[in-house]
């Protein structure tokens, strides 16, 4: 399920998908929300393009 834009203070990706497993995988400590200026995750665009 696409959601808001959130990325990892420490990571060259943002994330938009509720079921990414590397986006959950963020401690909440490095948690920021946008898209930062960095490229979408390639997972997170895998799963945005399922129907």
């Amino acid at each position: 399920m696409k959601v808001s834009s959130y990325n990892a203070k420490n990571s060259n990706v943002y994330h938009n998908n509720s079921n990414c497993t590397e986006g959950n995988n963020i401690e909440r400590v490095n948690l920021q929300q946008g898209t930062g200026g960095k490229r979408l995750c390639h997972r997170c665009a895998g799963l945005n393009s399922k129907k």
